[in-house]
């Protein structure tokens, strides 16, 4: 028994300074160039990689095949790191190059692959594994498939030497931006949960929505945006924020399923909400070269407009369900919040102004965020505790890596993918098969990338999603004319909107759980919910005024005024409730008039506009009788 305490300690501990190390060396390399970037992408992997199955053999104390099997693959991982890490120097990687991969080369090569693989069949399920193994198939077996997929073949040397020794395989854009910038935000996010700013958001947002109409519901959204901004997690933000607010939405008459399916909608779009968004909005910048800053912008009033279409719809189905407004004085001020939390907001300011007034990349805007958002927390553990906050920051360290780990699997196994499209050339097959299938029809390109993104996204992370989608699909779109931010929001949506898109709606089944709901149920109306969801990413390539970017006001303002008219019809035609119910026939024309808005032409448009006014004046004269009645 002693000796067994004594070997989770020394797993513990091995833990904790493989968590420190990991926090440590991505904020060092971000204020630092004297690590190469191949060696910080490789530092990067096989730290993450190591520390999982340290982690693996903390959760299996018993000595039986189990652990000896986690301690063998620890001990080949460090041994494969060195080796790596001795052979990604500058002068070894040209050597490579030019005469070629050794033998040993081939062997770690083909390890690395293989606990890629198995790790994020751990960490994230066997979808993006097996999709990885499909295209490595798929890499060998070129000559023997129809035309228009064909190629020439590559053997296995050559595939090892792509795919794990350069910078387009695994160790390619994806690993690149989770290095650069992902971690950095995970530790920001994680360092403002132990600093309390989790429970200052929830409260604010409960000040502002709580004595409005179904206010548990519109706090609900308000947290989840506030909260999913920061933390760029779906289920994370779930499992955060629902606790709190799916039983005050029940409690309030909710239905169970409408509860779940509020907070799942809500916190699936913090990932799509600046400032920090999800760890794919960085993998995009990496990807494309578009300045994180110019994303953030470009992204701001799509975000916006996801969660005021959900807002709209929970205000709608309170009145529609009778909930009235709650007059309890149990309810704070916001003044009273923000006077004993003002600090709190201190962090994120600083992160906009690093990224938007400052123009800092994102990295650096992370470090000066972390550095505040630490500066705060000791200065508040000092004067109002009397102690040094270690325990927070050790915390810290442990969930930030914990985090990471999940994400780098990810990343690096959609790497494998990237790389084998990148050397075979499939990007621009599929690219032509888009154009010649659609037969340059711009609308029906956006609904096979639109399909191919759900489809993708239901058994994988947003990140490992969006990757994908973006390397096949994204280039067919701006062949067609469309602009790279939009063609990239466009696939990064969809691939967002996978987490409440039946069947594998990840964030509506955490949400269940929670509410204690059926799972289908509550997952069919999140994508209910979430319809507006589908309708921006289209808004962002009909109008393109409303990225802000690239366009002057009077476009922008027009493109906000549709998009806005769009959304809330779609709102009214969901919940079939506008002041009072509303037939069969009024939601059939709401969803007509939601369409004729997103064609981008004005007489259908004009159209569109007129028939909004129409409806809601038709609702408030109905709603004036019913009253003198």
């Amino acid at each position: 028994m002693e000796k067994n305490k004594q070997k989770n300690d020394i797993v513990f501990a091995t833990i904790l300074i493989l968590s420190i190390f990991i926090c440590a060396f991505h904020i060092f390399i971000t204020l630092t160039v004297s690590v190469s970037v191949m060696q910080q992408r490789v530092v990067h992997v096989f730290t993450l990689m190591l520390l999982w199955y340290v982690y693996r053999l903390k959760e299996n104390p018993a000595i039986d095949l189990r652990r000896i099997l986690f301690a063998v693959a620890a001990v080949v991982i460090c041994t494969g790191g060195i080796y790596y890490v001795l052979q990604c120097r500058t002068d070894a990687l040209m050597e490579k190059g030019i005469f070629g991969i050794t033998f040993s080369d081939i062997v770690f090569g083909v390890l690395l692959m293989l606990f890629v693989l198995e790790i994020a069949r751990e960490t994230i399920g066997i979808a993006l594994p097996i999709i990885a193994a499909v295209f490595l198939l798929y890499a060998f077996s070129g000559p023997y498939l129809p035309n228009i997929i064909a190629h020439r073949g590559y053997d296995i040397p050559y595939i090892i030497n792509y795919v794990c020794w350069t910078n387009e395989g695994i160790f390619g854009t994806p690993v690149g931006a989770a290095a650069s910038f992902v971690v950095l935000y995970i530790i920001f996010g994680e360092l403002l949960d132990q600093f309390g700013s989790g429970k200052f958001f929830i409260d604010i947002s409960y000040a502002l929505t709580g004595r409005m109409r179904g206010g548990p519901a519109e706090a609900s959204v308000l947290s989840s945006a506030l909260m999913g901004s920061i933390n760029g997690s779906a289920v994370a933000n779930v499992v955060t924020t629902g606790t709190f607010t799916i039983p005050l939405m029940k409690k309030v008459g909710y239905r169970k399923e409408y509860a779940g399916a509020v907070e799942a909608v809500a916190s699936t779009g913090g990932q799509i909400l600046p400032p920090v968004m999800g760890a794919a909005a960085f993998v995009m910048a990496d990807m494309t070269g578009i300045a994180y800053s110019t994303i953030v912008i470009s992204a701001l009033i799509p975000g916006l407009l996801y969660y005021i279409s959900l807002g709209i719809a929970v205000y709608l189905e309170a009145g529609r369900m009778g909930i009235k407004a709650e007059s309890d004085v149990r309810f704070r001020t916001v003044g009273a919040i923000l006077k004993e939390g003002w600090y709190h907001i201190v962090p994120l300011a600083v992160l906009l102004i690093c990224l938007l007034v400052c123009k800092f990349s994102a990295n650096y805007s992370a470090i000066f965020a972390i550095l505040s958002v630490s500066i705060i927390g000791i200065i508040k553990s000092v004067i109002f505790e009397h102690t040094f906050p270690l325990e927070q920051f050790k915390n810290m360290c442990i969930r930030a890596a914990r985090s990471s780990v999940a994400v780098s699997a990810a990343c690096a196994c959609a790497g494998i993918v990237i790389g084998i499209v990148s050397m075979t050339g499939l990007g621009v097959r599929f690219a032509q098969i888009v154009l010649d299938v659609s037969h340059g029809h711009l609308f029906l390109m956006l609904l096979m990338t639109m399909v191919a993104c759900i489809v993708l996204g239901m058994g994988l992370p947003s990140t490992a999603a969006y990757v994908i989608a973006a390397t096949v699909a994204s280039p067919a779109l701006i062949q067609a004319g469309v602009s790279a931010i939009a063609a990239n929001l466009f696939v990064f949506y969809f691939a967002i909107i996978s987490f409440i898109t039946p069947p594998v709606a990840i964030a509506a089944y955490a949400a269940s759980g929670i509410a204690e709901s059926d799972a289908i149920k509550t997952g069919f109306q999140a994508f209910l919910l979430g319809l507006a969801g589908f309708i921006i990413p289209f808004i962002l390539i009909y109008h393109p005024g409303i990225l802000i970017l690239g366009t002057s006001v009077l476009p922008t303002i027009r493109a906000v005024v549709i998009a806005f008219c769009a959304v809330c019809m779609t709102a009214v035609c969901i919940e079939g409730w506008l002041g009072t119910p509303v037939s069969a026939a009024y939601r059939v024309f709401c969803f007509i008039a939601a369409v004729l808005l997103l064609i981008p032409t004005a007489g259908t448009m004009a159209i569109g506009l007129l028939l909004c006014t129409v409806l809601i004046i038709f609702s408030f004269v109905k709603k004036k009788r019913n009253r003198a009645q």
